[in-house]
This record gives C-alpha cells, sequence and structure tokens, in this order.
C-alpha cells in the first residue's frame, strides 16, 4: 500500500477566508488506487514551514501532492518551498516565459514582472500545462516518488489533476462506488433503515454524506459486493431516492420535463432567485424552463394574480399561499408545471413559524398540491440553497409519480 499526503497551501485557509476543499477532492481521487492517504493538511504562506512539511511528506510517502501558492504575488512561496525541501535550485524556463508574456499580450496587457516567477522550475520538475490560468503546476518524479502541485482554484487545477493522475501509474485496486441521492431524510434516520446495511468491514463499506441537495448514501469497496449491497438499500430508502452518482437535482428535472414534452415555470419567495439559476446553469434549459418571478416583498405580492384573502386568511408562510404562488405563476407564463417557494429563512421567524419553514407549492394540468419542510441550515445563503433543491426533489418526486 502507497502513502500519500496532501497539503493545501494558504494563508486564507487556515484562517477560514477560503474554505478547503481541495485536499478532500483529491484524496477521494486516489481511492480507485492502492494508495493510503495518511495525512491532509493546511499550511501557512510560510517559506520555512512550508519547506519542513513538505520534507517531512517527501520522507514518508510515495506520493505527495500541494494546491495553492503558485500565483504571482510574494506570499506565493510554493515554488521556493520545494526547491528548498528537495535541495534543488530555482531556474527560468524560457519557453514558458514566453508564452506567459503571449498570454497577457492575447488579453492587451503588458505582463508584469511579478509573474516572471511563474516560469521558475527546478531541475527534476516538468511542467503541468494550465489551460485555464497563468499558474503552471509540477510534476516531479524523483527516488521513485512523486510530488505534483498544483494551483489552487479548482478550476484550474482539477483539468490538471485528471490529466496528470493517469500518468503517475499508481497501483489500482478492485473499487466500484455507488452514491444514492436522497431528500428528505436526516442521517440519522438512514441509519435507521438501514439497520445491519450500514457496515464497514473492510470489503466493502457504507457512508452518509449531508449536502445541499439532500443525504447521499455512498457503497464503496469491493466491485462484485458494492452492487448487490446497493440493490438491497436502494428499497429501504424509498420515494427519498431521487437520483445517483452524478446526477443533479435541476438536471433531473428538466430531463424529466423534456420526456413529457412540458414546460416550467416559478415564482420564488423564500429563495430569491436561487431555484430559477439552478435551472438556469443548465444548458439547454430554456427548451423547457420558461422563466420566473421573484415576489419578495408584500407589495410585490400584492401585484399577483391571486385572491389577496389567502394571506390575510393563512398568511404567507402557508400551504394555501404556496400553492396559490404556483397557480399565479402557472397562469402568467402559460406553463404545463410552475413551481412556488414560501417560508422563513430568518434571523427571526414570521407568522409564528420559525426559521427553517419551508412551503413549496406544484401547479399542473392536474390540479395544485404543496409540501411543507423544516430545513436545517446555518445561514440564509444555506436555508435558500436547502429551499431551491427542496422544491426541485419535489418536482422531480411528483413528475416521476405522475401518469
Amino acid at each position: 500500500m502507497f502513502i500519500a499526503e496532501i497539503m493545501g497551501v494558504g494563508d486564507e485557509l487556515l484562517y477560514g477566508e477560503t474554505v478547503d476543499t481541495n485536499t478532500a477532492e483529491i484524496a477521494v481521487s486516489l481511492r480507485p488506487y492502492a494508495v493510503e492517504v495518511r495525512r491532509t493538511i493546511r499550511v501557512a504562506d510560510h517559506l520555512q514551514t512550508l519547506a519542513g512539511e513538505i520534507r517531512q511528506a517527501w520522507r514518508q510517502a510515495r506520493l505527495v501532492v500541494l494546491s495553492g501558492g503558485l500565483g504571482p504575488t510574494p506570499d506565493d512561496i510554493t515554488r521556493e518551498a520545494i526547491a528548498a525541501a528537495l535541495d534543488e535550485a530555482l531556474e527560468p524556463d524560457p519557453a514558458v516565459l514566453e508564452w506567459l508574456e503571449r498570454l497577457f499580450a492575447d488579453r492587451g496587457w503588458k505582463m508584469p514582472e511579478a509573474n516572471r516567477k511563474q516560469a521558475l522550475k527546478i531541475p527534476s520538475a516538468r511542467w503541468i500545462a494550465n489551460p485555464r490560468g497563468t499558474a503552471p503546476g509540477w510534476w516531479v518524479h524523483r527516488e521513485g516518488k512523486d510530488l505534483v502541485c498544483l494551483p489552487g482554484p479548482p478550476a484550474e487545477w482539477r483539468p490538471m489533476w485528471a490529466e496528470t493522475l493517469p500518468q503517475l501509474h499508481l497501483p489500482q485496486k478492485p473499487y466500484k462506488q455507488v452514491s444514492l441521492k436522497t431528500f428528505g431524510l436526516g442521517e440519522s434516520r438512514i441509519v435507521e433503515l438501514l439497520g445491519g446495511l450500514f457496515q464497514r468491514n473492510g470489503q466493502v463499506e457504507v457512508g452518509t454524506y449531508a449536502k445541499v441537495d439532500g443525504v447521499a448514501v455512498v457503497i464503496r469497496g469491493q466491485p462484485n459486493l458494492v452492487d448487490p449491497l446497493a440493490e438491497r438499500i436502494r428499497p429501504l430508502l424509498g420515494e427519498a431516492v431521487w437520483g445517483q452518482d452524478d446526477d443533479t437535482l435541476p438536471l433531473l428535472a428538466l430531463r424529466t420535463l423534456e420526456a413529457r414534452q412540458a414546460t416550467l415555470a416559478t415564482l420564488e419567495s423564500v429563495t430569491g432567485g436561487v431555484l430559477g439559476a439552478l435551472l438556469t446553469g443548465v444548458a439547454g434549459a430554456s427548451r423547457r424552463y420558461l422563466g420566473g418571478l421573484v415576489s419578495y416583498s408584500q407589495a410585490a405580492k400584492a401585484q399577483l394574480p391571486m385572491d389577496p384573502g389567502i394571506a390575510t386568511r393563512h398568511g404567507v408562510v402557508s400551504a394555501a399561499f404556496a400553492e396559490a404562488l404556483a397557480s399565479a405563476a402557472r397562469e402568467m407564463l402559460q406553463a404545463t408545471y410552475a413551481l412556488s417557494t414560501t417560508g422563513v429563512a430568518g434571523p427571526e421567524t414570521l407568522e409564528g413559524q420559525p426559521v427553517g419553514t419551508l412551503y413549496v407549492g406544484l401547479a399542473g394540468p392536474d390540479g395544485t398540491k404543496s409540501r411543507h419542510y423544516r430545513l436545517p441550515g446555518a445561514s440564509r445563503e444555506m436555508l435558500r440553497q436547502r429551499a431551491a433543491h427542496a422544491a426541485l426533489a419535489f418536482l422531480v418526486s411528483e413528475l416521476r409519480g405522475a401518469r
């Protein structure tokens, strides 16, 4: 079993200005290989400290991966730290320097002198091309070991790592993973439902991971064991399962509408446009998503084609109001279906309803219906995201069950 260590570099990671997801994502990408990730750490932009951590990792591990610190500013010191740790001198590469100058020229700019440092490399390293930025990465293969350093922005390092990882020729292991995506069930309830199937026995393991689009139940391990176990687990979770693996709720919602040759409109209150943003984030969404309206204030809601007495009788945070909103959206945009959201994003209660209360309305050819949720969330933005995903989960569930 090979040992790997992964480092995220940057003061911003230590102080929470940027949340470090890179190290975890890189570690997950190593699961299909016979590699044991012994350590993932965050290290400050301090030359001696970072060089010391790299030196220690190089002694202990077969693979060392770093992300961050490859920019042009004085505090981007990953190159210098690697050079110090491996006792090699940095040398300029004229070809990379020319590439950088051309990159800036194509943008109509003169390259700042600070960017020249991005063309520095130690002799044992080879370049990893960066198609989306000015910070090429390094791949060092020495003494039967590999060190890979990548820029920090995910949009840059992901394609670089995807190209480099297969070239490392790491030993593979029999491995498969299935992720069942659920909405409406908490992690503790899922553990209860699975009972003895929630296992970790070395050959196959089951884990639950709370995400903005629900809880993922991940089954991973020996390929011959993963699929049978997933098939036993799926019926225990029932209708809460909305997708699998790389499925997303916006994509599934639009595909389901496509299959029915149906269209969708939205009318959002509590989600404030997040629902529409999720749908329009999918290429080709306009074929099925007609558009929507954010009606946030009471004055805006009063302009909608709906009975104002509903708010008086039931309140704006209610099933009746959510259904009325959905009906209004369907009428205004002449859509097959319409979704609405109303609720309490906080920080204070509204109409006696606690923060996290959500009502989703759905109007369609067979009438209107709604669903009530109590969502967890530490912030308004998290609640808005979860509420928008809840609305899409409701839509997918209802469309799948409709005749």
